[in-house]
């Protein structure tokens, strides 16, 4: 608790303390009585930095400010100070809406200093529709000046890691949230001028993290609920999915069946790479370039990293050899493609509330004497969760969504 918010309590309590009924100062650290306000005493004081509740281990979303034990990423705005983005002629709201009836739909807005440290408006919008996945899709951003009469921003495409891996995971929790970001802004503009909104994950929910400034100069974080879909189950879709959300399917030819010549299964090629790899979010029997049976596996370095921060890549080997022994590759520009899809697949493990293992062992206990040979994050409309596919014990294939 800072020293100035520690005087300012102890002047209340002693100010009000022969008045029993006076409710002004806070009378009890009891979260309860908190959880369905603004996070605020009375007096306006916040109550989390008042009962040191930041960083206590728990995530407390009534905070006025983000609780860093709610957050999922290291992102917080840029500004010296927040009352510096009421400089801006334009609200972020119709800002937004000039840049996606000109460019795309937006999947990030922020105020931010520039290189010369002068105010900046940088909008992400997508150079393809939202529905298209991170890595058929195109990543971009428009940037101006908000001060000037006229808002104009020039556009710049992304290839570095940073941009790809930050702009996937964006675009994957806003493809899970049926509100869009305009509608978050939307919400925030509640408590003042908006002047940061991107998507995050809180609570095992998507939805977007949202900054606003008072007339004051005072700054409030709200989550934004995406309000995606809470249903979890695991659905036999026949042989292929329903409705893909990518264009990825199993490469092992016109018979899946060659995966039974493997030595190892799946569930036991995760438990011999996890301890010493990291989770793996994505798995797979596919041909190599020599026509020949490989498993690959693709683990996260740090599981409770978002993707900008994580290390992500492959581990591939002969599953038909006496031992497993897979070499392993890092993902990292050029090569987008892989960044972006194991972007994608960490961003979907993390919101589904569900391992790759767990879902591998749910797949198998469907099919007794079957065979696991694809198991894949995916997405149906607003549930994150996996695309499993099993040969059961006839080698028919079943393609399963479990979330």
């Amino acid at each position: 608790m800072s020293p100035t918010l520690r005087f300012l309590l102890a002047s209340t309590l002693l100010a009000h303390g022969a008045c029993a009924t006076d409710n002004s100062a806070p009378q009890t650290d009891d979260k309860d009585q908190y959880r369905d306000g603004d996070g605020k005493t009375d007096n306006g004081l916040d109550v989390c930095e008042l009962f040191d509740w930041y960083g206590d281990g728990e995530c407390d979303s009534f905070c006025t400010q983000r609780d860093t034990d709610c957050a999922t990423d290291a992102r917080t705005p840029e500004l010296a100070s927040p009352a510096d983005a009421l400089a801006s002629k334009i609200s972020m709201a119709a800002a937004a809406s000039q840049i996606e009836q000109s460019t795309g739909t937006l999947i990030e807005a922020k105020f931010e200093p520039d290189s010369a440290n002068h105010l900046s408006l940088s909008l992400y919008p997508l150079g393809k529709s939202v529905a298209t996945d991170p890595t058929n899709n195109i990543f971009q951003e428009a940037a101006g000046d908000p001060t000037a009469t006229s808002f104009s921003a020039g556009l710049e495409v992304f290839h570095d890691f940073e941009h790809l891996a930050r702009s996937t995971r964006d675009l994957t929790i806003v493809q899970l949230s049926k509100l869009t970001l305009r509608d978050a802004i939307s919400r925030g503009k509640y408590f003042g001028f908006v002047y940061w909104a991107i998507p995050t994950m809180q609570n095992g929910r998507t939805g977007y993290g949202v900054y606003a400034v008072d007339d004051d100069g005072d700054s409030q974080y709200v989550f934004v609920d995406g309000q995606g879909s809470r249903v979890r189950q695991v659905t036999d879709q026949g042989s292929a999915p329903t409705a893909p959300t990518d264009d990825r399917s199993p490469e092992l030819g016109n018979d899946p069946s060659v995966a039974r010549q493997s030595k190892i299964t799946m569930l036991q090629a995760i438990d011999q790479l996890e301890a010493q790899h990291g989770k793996i979010i994505e798995a797979k029997f596919e041909l190599d370039e020599s026509n020949h049976l490989s498993l690959s596996l693709y683990p996260a370095k740090d599981f409770h990293l978002d993707a900008e921060r994580n290390e992500l890549g492959e581990l591939a080997g002969d599953p038909t050899a006496a031992m497993f022994a897979p070499s392993y590759e890092k993902f990292d520009v050029p090569d987008e493609e892989h960044v972006t899809k194991a972007s994608r697949d960490l961003s979907l493990v993390q919101a589904a509330g569900m391992n790759l293992r767990s879902a591998v062992v749910k797949a198998q206990s469907r099919f007794p004497g079957g065979f696991v040979y694809w198991a894949i994050p995916t997405r149906q409309g607003t549930r994150a969760g996996y695309g499993v596919y099993v040969l059961d014990k006839n080698n028919q294939t079943h393609h399963l969504f479990i979330s």
